[in-house]
């Protein structure tokens, strides 16, 4: 799972896999964690559109608790988020070959059937469904234009 020499993970590229028909689906093999009982959290993403699956590695997964941590306990939206997220996601291992076994209803929302595509998103990844993922990548491509500019890379 480390790029290069570094410790922190990055998660690159596109991979395509299949998923058979108790919903376990391979995980790149250079994205596995050494250690085999790394819990990833899986939610379905976005929140209120739900495309596609964000799985986040534990460091990942802690950075966003924390965030949450410091808001106040009597904001509502906070409160709706962190139901949300408690109540859809789903912390999974990988079995002895390297698969996630995705519980149906986050299969069910992301679309998830015969075929997924894994995605790279540097310190997290998804997971797409093909048909989801094609029409994705166009308005992804117009979005990251943008956002280029914005932040002046």
């Amino acid at each position: 799972m480390p790029d290069d020499d570094s410790k922190e993970l990055c998660f690159h590229g596109e991979h395509h896999y299949g998923i058979d028909s108790s919903r376990r689906v391979m995980v790149p093999a250079i994205w596995r964690p050494a250690d085999p009982n790394t819990v990833f959290r899986v939610v379905p993403w976005p929140v209120n559109v739900e495309e596609c699956l964000l799985v986040l590695p534990p460091e990942r997964w802690r950075v966003m608790i924390e965030k949450l941590k410091t808001n106040r306990l009597q904001d509502r939206r906070v409160a709706a988020l962190e139901r949300v997220l408690a109540g859809t996601s789903a912390a999974l291992t990988l079995d002895k070959v390297g698969r996630l076994c995705l519980p149906e209803n986050l299969a069910k929302s992301a679309g998830l059937h015969e075929k997924a595509v894994f995605v790279g998103r540097l310190d997290k990844f998804e997971i797409w469904s093909p048909a989801r993922h094609k029409v994705s990548t166009i308005q992804d491509k117009i979005l990251a234009a943008s956002v280029v500019d914005e932040i002046d890379l």
